[in-house]
């Protein structure tokens, strides 16, 4: 036979490796935000008669509706107690991302900036109510001779512009809801 230079111990050897190979690329993937979140958010407020989350028109970040709803909703509760008759939650958010590179003959730099942006419309028969919160982050690094590492904005960046984003869009809206008010049934 021509292949009797493979035997039964490299056949095992290169089985082994192969096998190796494979549960070291499950460890070094990357992790994707598009992924279900771990729990699902519930909307608790008694005075809201629905929540919805358009699809967004710009979303360079890939963040899915489902995790501004996780980082949404438990904000959106602690409001609840001062709104001051039923309303409609209307939610609508935006991701950027924004890139520039300068080069010399040496250098490179690359920045990049992610922009979130979330906007609250609370709708009731008489009243109208807009709140936008917006949350920016720059990343940059710099490159000699093409030696570096490129700038990534990572899944715990994106989570952190999204809960940031939340917060200062239901900052706005405790600036116009500023106490406790009895909900005539």
């Amino acid at each position: 036979m021509r292949f009797r230079y493979l035997t039964r111990g490299s056949l095992a050897t290169l089985g082994g490796i192969c096998a190796l190979g494979v549960l070291l690329s499950g460890c070094f993937a990357d992790k994707d935000m598009g992924s279900k979140p771990t729990k699902a958010a519930t909307l608790q407020c008694d005075r809201l008669n629905g929540a919805t989350i358009e699809k967004p028109e710009v979303n360079e970040l890939n963040i899915p509706a489902s995790h501004i709803t996780l980082a949404l909703f438990p904000k959106v509760d602690e409001i609840c107690g001062k709104l001051d008759k039923r309303y409609t939650l209307n939610v609508s958010y935006e991701t950027k991302l924004d890139q520039a590179r300068s080069t010399t003959k040496l250098t490179a730099k690359e920045t990049k900036t992610a922009i979130v942006s979330i906007n609250l419309n609370l709708t009731s028969l008489n009243k109208d109510h807009t709140f936008k919160g917006t949350a920016q982050l720059e990343a940059s690094g710099k490159k000699v001779l093409d030696i570096g590492e490129s700038v990534q904005i990572d899944d715990k960046d994106k989570s952190m512009l999204v809960e940031q984003a939340a917060q200062a869009a239901i900052n706005e809206a405790k600036k116009v809801f500023k106490q406790d008010i009895a909900l005539a049934q």
